[in-house]
């Protein structure tokens, strides 16, 4: 019996000096940790009991750890109650998996553990420090699990999680942009008007895969669903946006759900989000006209006597309505345009019960009676050659502008779901009137489509061809029936379902018409990506007559804000999340825009595209003096020359920036000539 005892108390010793493996030994430089039994010693970084699996985090001490950057220094620990504390120095055999299945889930993690506590409360190892430039997630696998900080600011890409699952999406280099706002799948330069084929559809790939590396999760540290209380919320506002930032990020590298996943630290390492709304809707110089578009998220009245609800589309009770209907009618009285294009109103006539004449009469109850009245589109029960259950619709100030003519529908039939709508206006407020065509628009969604239509995977979406149709019928319709009836300036603005380079624009810039805003002019969020679907359209003649911008109140708000998810919780006395799309604003002078930036006597010409470094301002300041005197010309893209001039570079670059700030957004082509020197540069009007 004595010889039992002390062999198994020699056994136990001989377990107990089993020298502990380096992490790094265990994960390797591959993509799955080595599998099998292992010991090792290190620091618990962090522990979350509420994930799934629950565990905590170990990372070597750097004396301890193997040495080599390529491989991680940490592991996760599957504990169903984690019994250790962040700054635990532990021995732990178990066994390692990495693998599809449960409980890894593609994450290294360590099964079974037999925990012994060596001494508490030590120093956690430094921190890996990622450069927000360089950092890929295709090379996380070697931060796996261990503690990380950014070293320049991450930005929140999208929240859509965030209510479900405490999730955002961060990041590294600025808000990711749908790769279409830039890159033409036919055109490169983008600046082409190509509408067919996919020439350049490596570059959208490559545009989309950058998008995809430099992206990853904040997780709050649990599995939990429709967490309480939602994190990362600002604690005035109750919002997290896209756009917000996040400094001096640290957290624990983790992987789950097929991504990569910061996992919070706790206490004064905890991440903070910078939140910051646009409160009043961009300011404009002086101005003859305002002029808006604005998708009203499907606004249904019910009967528009209280009743009739759930309706078609829209709100499902008398009370969502209230709420959608107050935010609605806050958002346009903060606007206060003149002529406003309304997208995805009820298509039922213009009745007294009507949702257009509804709309209507909340604003007037709000700004004072007959500030708004309706466009007549002649049918009081349906828009005529309308086949969706929403239509376009138009509501102007008659203090501002009186219609010239009838109101004037794409008669086109086959094409169009919710033809455009265009009015001829005449302005009321100065002794010399001046007439303008305005049309608003609803093309085809991208979210389906089959034969010609089926999404053809060139970053467009489905029913392209659908909109690339309709963009044509759009150029006819202006040519043929908006201009003739007296305006031969039009704005032609509304939701086209098409990004930046994508077809329908081109076709439209192919015609001649110029889209008066630039591709970092986002008005609508789609899994994460940023992008353009809202537009103002305008014939080349109004160039240097109008400033276009967006309110962003609307596409950067987490979906959770609209009245259908909020119900009683929504915030009914702001604008914010009023709907999905922000709304467009045109300010028109027509002697020449002058604003903020004129009065400067400062451009915003930007290098185009812009370098993955960030924005560049364009200058002349680098030409070589052996050049002599310059000719510039300035130009549309579709070759239209808008400036010529002869000097000095000097000389130039003031008469540009004079010249330029009273362009509208957009994109445009430079070139430059001298003595043995050529230079053709496209610039972007931000």
């Amino acid at each position: 019996m004595r010889c039992k005892l002390v062999l198994s108390a020699l056994s136990f010793l001989a377990a107990a000096q089993v020298s502990a493996t380096p992490i790094g030994t265990i994960q390797g430089t591959g993509n799955e940790a080595k599998a099998g039994t292992h010991t090792i010693e290190a620091v618990v970084t962090g522990v979350y009991k509420g994930l799934n699996p629950a565990g905590f985090y170990v990372q070597d001490e750097t004396a301890t750890a193997d040495g080599n950057p390529a491989t991680s220094d940490a592991i996760f620990v599957v504990q169903k109650d984690p019994t250790v504390a962040v700054g635990d120095k532990v021995r732990i055999t178990g066994t390692v998996r990495e693998d599809a299945g449960a409980p890894s889930f593609t994450q290294a993690v360590l099964l079974e553990p037999a925990i012994t506590v060596l001494t508490s409360g030590n120093a956690l190892p430094a921190f890996v420090m990622l450069q927000n430039g360089s950092f890929s997630v295709r090379d996380a696998e070697r931060y796996e699990g261990m503690l990380v900080q950014f070293v320049a600011p991450l930005t929140v890409t999208d929240n859509y999680s965030l209510k479900l699952r405490g999730e955002l999406t961060l990041s590294a280099e600025g808000v990711t942009y749908q790769p279409t706002q830039f890159i033409d799948p036919n055109d490169d330069p983008a600046t082409g008007t190509s509408s067919t084929g996919t020439r350049n559809l490596a570059a959208v790939n490559a545009y989309q895969a950058a998008n995809d590396s430099r992206s990853l999760i904040l997780d709050d540290g649990s599995s939990a669903s429709n967490p309480t209380p939602i994190p990362y919320l600002d604690p005035k506002s109750g919002t997290v946006r896209v756009g917000s930032t996040i400094s001096n990020l640290r957290g624990i590298m983790g992987y789950g759900f097929g991504k990569w996943r910061l996992q919070p630290l706790a206490g004064a390492q905890a991440p903070t989000v910078r939140t910051v709304r646009p409160l009043a809707p961009p300011a404009f110089g002086p101005l003859d006209l305002k002029l808006a578009s604005f998708n009203v998220l499907n606004y249904f009245n019910g009967d528009g006597e209280g009743g009739g609800f759930p309706t078609a589309r829209g709100a499902k009770t008398p009370a969502d309505f209230m709420r959608q209907r107050t935010k609605i009618i806050a958002a346009l009285r903060q606007m206060n345009a003149d002529v406003v294009g309304l997208t995805e109103i009820e298509n039922d006539g213009n009745g007294s019960t009507s949702a257009i004449q509804d709309l209507v009469n909340g604003l007037n109850q709000a700004m004072g009676a007959n500030t708004y009245v309706f466009v007549n589109d002649g049918d009081a029960n349906k828009q005529p050659n309308n086949t969706d259950l929403i239509h376009n619709a138009i509501i102007y100030k008659p203090a501002a502008v009186a219609p010239l003519g009838p109101a004037l529908i794409a008669t086109v039939p086959g094409v169009f779901e919710r033809p455009p709508l265009a009015q001829v206006f005449v302005t009321k407020r100065k002794a010399r009137a001046d007439t303008l065509g305005f049309v608003v628009n609803h093309f085809k969604s991208k979210g389906s489509g089959s034969g010609a239509d089926a999404d053809q995977n060139d970053g467009q979406g489905g029913s392209n061809a659908r909109r690339k149709a309709q963009a044509t019928a759009l150029v006819a319709f202006i040519n043929q029936a908006v201009i003739p009836a007296g305006a031969a300036r039009v704005v032609s603005a509304g939701d086209y379902n098409a990004n930046y380079e994508e077809d329908p624009i081109d076709i439209m810039r192919a015609a001649g018409l110029v889209p008066a805003t630039p591709p970092t002019s986002a008005s609508y969020v789609f899994k994460g990506l940023t992008g353009s679907l809202d537009h103002a359209v305008i014939t080349s003649n109004l160039v240097g007559f109008l400033d276009v911008q967006k309110w962003h109140i609307n596409s950067a708000e987490p979906v959770m804000l609209e009245y259908d998810q909020a119900g009683a919780a929504t915030d009914v006395s702001t604008p914010f999340r009023s709907s999905d799309h922000d709304p467009v604003l045109i300010g028109v002078n027509f002697a020449g825009i002058r604003n903020a930036a004129s009065a400067r006597g400062t451009t915003r010409l930007f290098v185009y595209p812009s370098p993955a470094a960030g924005p560049v301002a364009f200058s002349l300041a680098k030409i070589p003096a052996s050049a002599g005197r310059l000719t510039l010309d300035f130009s549309l893209p579709q070759g239209t020359r808008l400036l010529s001039l002869q000097g000095s570079p000097g000389m130039l670059q003031a008469e540009l920036d004079r010249y330029t700030t009273h362009l509208a957004p957009g994109i445009y082509l430079l070139k430059l000539r001298g003595q043995g020197f050529q230079q053709t540069q496209r610039v972007m009007k931000e």
